[in-house]
């Protein structure tokens, strides 16, 4: 073998090793938005350094928990006013997030019965005031009780001196909304049923959607297993749901409350796509009086 032989094969085993590098870096990247039941096991099994959160409410909680689980209603993130939900300012939320321990460093998992909108919403909120490691549980409870027991005893962590960072991407106001519907810049994607989409059903006195915005089925992004429990499809599949959509645009997600359009902020976003979700959702917009289409 020649000199320059010898340097390509050794160029090309370099090349080799970094490209499987940053595709391992990479799944890495999308893996760490997302845990399964096994991990989620491993770690509590080894005592790692994991904060698990509850978002379900203290009944439920209270009737059996994954061990180590903290209750975090997600309902308690919420403020009501003039009949539409917003998450809770900074002011507000500070004490409620230093109640539960939460530090800047923590990784954090998220979980719920096994829908992922309730974990998808305390996942948002998190992720607002500036939590960054951050993943849902897939399959939630139901997934997690296939092979795995649960608990009733309550747990906690001591309270922290965490001061929320408010993290603006991730956040649509009313203004950024209507300034989603005329810029050709941005895309808004309703996950409310679908009769809500087409204006057939409201949870308002308003019928309709906002104007341009097409419409997302969560179910397509989920598989039932032999026992009744929904996943996340592996991210292969979700990347084929999601190939029509356009990753060079602000995309906005929203529903009724604030719910289940945070699912969709939460897929779009482990897809690479960059989103925010629009705060007040459909009952702020059609309570102010503004624009719809069918």
């Amino acid at each position: 073998m020649t000199k320059w032989q010898n340097i390509l094969k050794n160029l090309s085993v370099f090349v080799f090793v970094i490209v499987g590098l940053f595709t391992s870096m990479s799944a890495l990247a999308q893996q760490s938005y997302v845990v399964d039941p096994n991990w989620l096991k491993e770690q509590i099994k080894t005592k790692q350094p994991i904060v698990i959160f509850d978002s379900r409410s203290k009944e439920e909680y209270d009737q059996g928990h994954i061990p180590n689980a903290i209750s975090f209603p997600v309902d308690d993130t919420y403020v009501v006013q003039d009949r539409a939900y917003y998450v809770k300012n900074k002011v507000n939320i500070a004490p409620l997030l230093r109640e539960k321990g939460v530090t800047k460093d923590a990784k954090v998992i998220v979980y719920d019965q096994g829908e992922l909108m309730f974990a998808s919403r305390l996942l948002w909120v998190l992720e607002l005031y500036g939590i960054k490691d951050l993943a849902i549980l897939n399959g939630g409870l139901d997934g997690w009780k296939e092979k795995n027991d649960v608990s009733q005893v309550a747990h906690s962590l001591p309270a922290s001196d965490y001061v929320p960072v408010l993290n603006p991407s991730i956040y649509a106001s009313t203004t950024v909304a209507k300034v989603a519907v005329h810029n050709p810049k941005y895309n808004l994607y309703d996950s409310r049923t679908y009769d809500e989409y087409l204006g057939k059903k409201s949870m308002t006195s308003k019928y309709g959607r906002i104007p341009k915005a097409k419409y997302i089925d969560l179910s397509e992004f989920f598989t039932i297993d032999e026992n009744g429990n929904k996943f996340l499809k592996i991210q292969a599949e979700l990347d084929e749901v999601l190939a029509h959509l356009d990753k060079s645009k602000k995309n906005i997600t929203y529903c009724n409350k604030g719910t289940a359009s945070t699912l969709s902020y939460y897929l779009l976003k482990q897809a690479g796509f960059n989103v925010a979700h629009y705060d007040g959702s459909w009952i702020d917009w059609s309570e102010k009086g503004l624009p719809i289409e069918k």
